[in-house]
C-alpha cells in the first residue's frame, strides 16, 4: 500500500501561527497579572494620615474693672471743716484756732487755712473755772514766749516717777490772763493725740510741734474756741 504526505489546506499554517501567538499572549498577560499581584501585596499598607483637630477660636474677655477696697471704719479719713473765723484778722495775719470739739489745731493767713493739726486738749470739758479744774480756757490769747522743753520733766503720778520728754522738744507758752502755765506743747505719748488728757494745755505729736514752732512767733493770736 502506498503512502503518500497528507497534504494540508493552504491556511492551516497560517492559522496555526495565529493560534500560537494567541496563547503565547495570554500567557505572558496572565503572567504580568501574576507579577502585578504579587508586588502590590509586598507593598506596605499607607497609614493613614489623621484629620486635623479644629482648633478653638480664643474668646476675648473684657478686662474687670478694679475698685478700690473700701477702708475700715477705723481708717476712714474724717471730714472735718474749719468753723468760721471767730478773729478779724488782717490780710496775711498769721494766726492759730484751737477748736476743742474737733481736736484741732488750724493755722490761718488771713482767713485762710494754711495747715491743720491733730491735738488733745484738757481732760474735763467747758470753759476754765479755777486752777486744777484741768479745761483748756476758750478765749483770745497770745504767744508769750517759746521755750525749748526737751530736758524738762512731768511726774504723772502713775507711780513712774518723773518723765523726760514729757512736753516734747517746746512749749509754746500762752498769755492767758487769770490763768498761767497754759500752752501748747510736745507729747512723750503720741497715742494720746485726739482725746481729752492734759490739764488744760493743748498738746500735739512732737513731729507737728516741731512744724508749727517755725511758723509761730511772740505776740501771735491764738484764738480757743469750743
Amino acid at each position: 500500500m502506498f503512502y503518500g504526505k497528507r497534504k494540508f489546506p493552504g491556511w492551516a499554517k497560517p492559522a496555526t501561527v495565529l493560534i500560537v501567538l494567541l496563547i503565547l499572549a495570554v500567557s505572558a498577560w496572565q503572567g504580568y497579572r501574576i507579577v502585578l499581584q504579587q508586588q502590590e501585596q509586598d507593598l506596605p499598607a499607607p497609614t493613614p494620615v489623621p484629620a486635623p483637630t479644629p482648633q478653638p477660636s480664643p474668646i476675648t474677655l473684657p478686662e474687670p474693672v478694679l475698685e478700690p477696697e473700701p477702708l475700715p471704719l477705723e481708717e476712714q479719713p474724717e471730714t472735718l471743716y474749719p468753723p468760721n473765723p471767730p478773729y478779724e484778722a488782717r490780710i496775711d495775719e498769721a494766726w492759730l484756732h484751737v477748736v476743742k470739739g474737733q481736736f484741732r489745731i488750724y493755722y490761718y493767713k488771713g482767713n485762710n487755712v494754711e495747715v491743720v493739726y491733730p491735738i488733745a486738749i484738757g481732760a474735763n470739758g467747758g470753759q476754765k473755772l479755777r486752777v486744777g479744774d484741768n479745761r483748756t480756757p476758750v478765749g483770745s490769747f497770745s504767744v508769750q514766749q517759746i521755750q525749748d522743753s526737751r530736758k524738762w520733766t512731768y511726774d504723772f503720778g502713775d507711780g513712774n516717777g518723773p518723765v523726760r520728754g514729757a512736753y516734747g522738744p517746746w512749749f509754746i507758752r500762752l498769755k492767758t490772763p487769770g490763768w498761767s502755765g497754759i500752752g501748747i506743747h510736745g507729747t512723750h505719748d503720741p497715742n494720746s493725740i485726739g482725746t481729752m488728757i492734759t490739764q488744760g494745755c493743748v498738746r500735739l505729736r512732737n513731729e507737728d510741734l516741731e512744724a508749727l514752732k517755725g511758723k509761730v512767733f511772740v505776740g501771735m493770736r491764738v484764738v480757743i474756741s469750743e
